[in-house]
């Protein structure tokens, strides 16, 4: 079902009247990831998760790293390649299709609740070693190798976000609201702040136009009502720069998630 932009704008979540003690405890599922301890990636999708991985083609297997995230929302396993086909075979993997999906060149994570039945619900994040957002090291004034260790920073921070967001509010959503969150505090854990110019880079976005990666999360809006969308995203972005004003997590993750893109633009209009 397509939504009018204000329907989209008006998205946001329910903030708990009592905030919860973090990080939170670890998912059930997260021990039987911890077996892995050091065993090759495919071995261990094979024998101790009973997943299928002779469907795919895998172009740099020896490259793929499992690790662990500790985020607000409890741990997290998250698989890292270093290749696209790789990237997408493994989200095609853990959701338990055959084929690939066709995601844009901009999208190289996920925070994913898996649809394999092997490992049903289990959460985790996929991350591509890529420049973020698809943005060349030139645009931001950084050399190649510095980007990719920023873009790594920064796309784990994002993904750790969203299953934050998961975990405390109970849903997650392919969202500007929740990709604004998410790059905040990315941003924040990267660079040590919050810049609306930077975040108008990684999301292609001029004024009412948008040429990237903001145009995934839009695809359910009416597309005569996009522009629209886009313009309240890019005047919104200046007033989430205050996210750098606020001391802690709790207070970074309310001022976001706790009201819509429409009511933080009315909310700042009214005190102008």
């Amino acid at each position: 079902m397509e939504l009018t932009a204000q329907e989209y704008l008006s998205h946001c979540y329910k903030l708990p009247q009592v905030f919860p003690t973090l990080p939170l405890p670890n998912e059930n599922f997260v021990q039987q990831w911890k077996e892995i301890d050091g065993a090759p990636v495919l071995n261990f999708f094979n024998k101790k998760l009973n997943l299928n991985t002779e469907n795919f083609t895998w172009q740099n297997i020896s490259a793929v790293k499992i690790y662990f995230a500790q985020t607000l929302g409890g741990k997290l396993p998250v698989i890292e390649t270093a290749s696209r086909e790789d990237f997408l075979n493994m989200e095609a993997l853990l959701n338990g299709k055959n084929i690939c999906g066709n995601y844009p060149l901009t999208v190289n994570a996920f925070t994913i609740s898996a649809k394999n039945k092997k490992i049903f619900k289990h959460r985790l994040i996929l991350l591509n070693r890529a420049p973020y957002s698809n943005i060349s090291s030139e645009k931001l004034n950084l050399r190649e190798d510095e980007w990719l260790k920023i873009s790594h920073k920064l796309r784990l921070r994002h993904e750790a976000a969203h299953y934050e967001i998961l975990r405390i509010l109970g849903g997650m959503k392919n969202h500007a609201l929740d990709e604004i969150l998410a790059d905040a505090l990315g941003q924040i854990a990267a660079f040590g702040n919050f810049s609306p110019a930077r975040q108008r880079l990684f999301f292609g976005l001029h004024g009412n136009k948008c040429n990237g990666r903001l145009s995934f999360y839009c695809q359910k809006v009416i597309p005569a009502e996009r522009e629209i969308v886009y313009s309240s995203v890019d005047k919104v972005l200046d007033v989430v720069e205050k996210i750098n004003e606020l001391e802690n997590f709790t207070e970074q993750f309310c001022f976001i998630t706790g009201n819509s893109i429409l009511d933080i633009l009315k909310k700042e209009a009214a005190a102008l």
